[in-house]
């Protein structure tokens, strides 16, 4: 595993107004489209990409620790990374390191 820097302090998300990320791993050139959740004063951060239809959970509705993508309305547990409806259907989750210069993620 190595730390990846995802975002700056001043560029973090507030609760309620998630943010996308495209991250491309600085060794392996791999990109991964991110969303940054703020929520119960933690952030969290899942593959940004709804496994059911393909489209984008960063612009989706935020309800709780969920978030529904905006393409069928998929509700995803941004913490999980688990369906609501199918808890056999999940997206990836990253661990997230808050430093003093910026937010990390364990790739």
């Amino acid at each position: 595993m190595s730390e990846v820097k995802l975002l700056d302090m001043k560029d973090a998300p507030v609760e309620g107004e998630p943010r996308f990320v495209e991250l491309t791993h600085p060794l392996t050139e791999y990109p991964y489209p991110l969303s940054v959740f703020f929520a119960k004063e933690r952030y969290f951060v899942i593959t940004d990409t709804c496994k059911e239809c393909g489209s984008g959970l960063s612009e989706g509705k935020i309800n709780g620790m969920f978030v529904t993508c905006t393409g069928e309305e998929h509700p995803w547990n941004f913490k999980t990374g688990l369906l609501k409806y199918n808890r056999t259907s999940s997206i990836p989750v990253y661990r997230v390191l808050v430093k003093d210069d910026g937010i990390y993620i364990e790739i």
